[in-house]
């Protein structure tokens, strides 16, 4: 009958960015969330973070240009880690 409608806890996304060790940057609309630090990474929440089938998250090297995705927030050193051993070069 009705589609359903899943609403994102955008609060705990926030509170998860921000206990793991992210700085959050609310600036962009087209994202639920921004997460940085000062070694150039970036972890972001799509819009579409509230869909079961993931990733969830994007994180970014700004650096060396490069992506991953994942499914939990990792700490930005975690972060640092996961991009430099499955990191792929951003889309253009």
């Amino acid at each position: 009958m009705g589609e359903e409608i899943r609403s994102v806890d955008t609060e705990a996304i926030e509170q998860s960015f921000a206990s793991a060790g992210w700085e959050i940057d609310g600036g962009f609309s087209e994202y639920l969330f921004i997460g940085y630090n000062d070694d150039g990474l970036s972890i972001l929440a799509h819009s579409q973070a509230g869909e079961p089938e993931g990733p969830l998250f994007e994180l970014i090297d700004h650096e060396r240009n490069l992506t991953y995705q994942v499914q939990q927030i990792p700490t930005p050193r975690q972060a640092g880690k996961l991009l430099q051993e499955h990191g792929q070069l951003a889309e253009q």
